[in-house]
C-alpha cells in the first residue's frame, strides 16, 4: 500500500468519524424531536454533506451551557 493509499484510508476514517461524532451529537443534544429526526436522516441518509451541514448550522451556533 502506498502512501497515497493510506491517506485515503486515514482520511475516509476522518469523514466517518466525523459522521459519527455528528450523528451522536444530534442525538444527545436536539431538543426538538421532529428536527432530531430530520437531522439524523440527513447524517445517516447523506453524511458527506449532512454531518458538515449539521456541525455548520446547529452544533456551532448551539450556546455552551454554564454550570
Amino acid at each position: 500500500m502506498g502512501v497515497a493509499e493510506l491517506l485515503l484510508v486515514a482520511f475516509i476514517f476522518g469523514l466517518l468519524g466525523f459522521e459519527i461524532w455528528m450523528f451522536i451529537d444530534c442525538a444527545t443534544k436536539e431538543e426538538d424531536q421532529i428536527l432530531k429526526i430530520v437531522w439524523i436522516l440527513l447524517i445517516v441518509l447523506i453524511g458527506f454533506i449532512g454531518a458538515p451541514l449539521y456541525f455548520f448550522i446547529r452544533k456551532l451556533p448551539r450556546k455552551p451551557k454554564v454550570i
